[in-house]
């Protein structure tokens, strides 16, 4: 009986890279777009239109993945077409940079890709979505380094409704759990990036996203 539940246990571990409680996650993918603008590389920005979720900020194209989507790299074409009105063939998708982990409970396949395009004026912006599109060259990004804050982040077990009323989350008490469990606890200070551009703040998963895009590219303008 042993045996048979080994032999389970490894019949059933075919993704060496599986994302623990993955299907709990909000799953979502993106690509970070890149256009060459007289022999230089800029990274494309969305501004977000006022009106939807995050409204305001800068991102990447992307969103949530879709049943119809056969994998992550559908979903952030897709969104990526819809969103700056860009045909997939003008769409040169360089690699999967990989896969982030988001606190908020969100987990984001990142893509990298070039768009076969001469200036952004080629882009019909969805504008339900997006309020503008704009360049920055990479370059910026190697040249300067972000700003940092931190944040802490706070678990809680309960919270205040709007009438003052105590609503439970987590039963604390009742499951036994240590008493620092019975109130709000916070965890580690995170450390947030942020970068200011064209009169515009790029932080959040944007900023993350670039940090470890800038990375190796640092690496290497160091060895010459």
């Amino acid at each position: 009986m042993d045996d048979n539940i080994i032999n389970r246990l490894k019949n059933s571990m075919d993704t060496p890279n599986k994302i623990i409680s993955r299907k709990k996650y909000f799953n979502a993918a993106v690509l970070v777009p890149i256009i060459n603008i007289d022999n230089t590389y800029h990274f494309v920005f969305e501004k977000r239109a006022k009106n939807i979720t995050q409204g305001s900020e800068i991102s990447f194209p992307g969103g949530g993945y879709e049943e119809k989507d056969k994998s992550f790299l559908e979903t952030a074409i897709r969104e990526t077409e819809e969103e700056l009105g860009i045909h997939r063939n003008k769409i040169k998708v360089i690699k999967n940079f990989g896969t982030y982990v988001g606190r908020q409970g969100v987990i984001v396949e990142v893509f990298i890709g070039e768009l076969i395009i001469q200036t952004i004026q080629a882009l019909k912006p969805q504008q339900s979505e997006v309020e503008k599109v704009f360049t920055v060259p990479v370059d910026y990004f190697i040249k300067n380094k972000p700003k940092k804050y931190p944040v802490r982040l706070e678990q809680q077990p309960y919270f205040m409704d709007e009438m003052g009323n105590k609503v439970e989350l987590l039963p604390s008490k009742e499951l036994g759990l240590p008493i620092k469990y019975h109130h709000p606890w916070s965890t580690k200070l995170i450390e947030l990036n942020f970068f200011k551009v064209e009169n515009e703040m790029i932080w959040g998963l944007t900023a993350e996203i670039l940090c470890e895009i800038i990375e190796p590219l640092n690496n290497e303008s160091h060895k010459e």
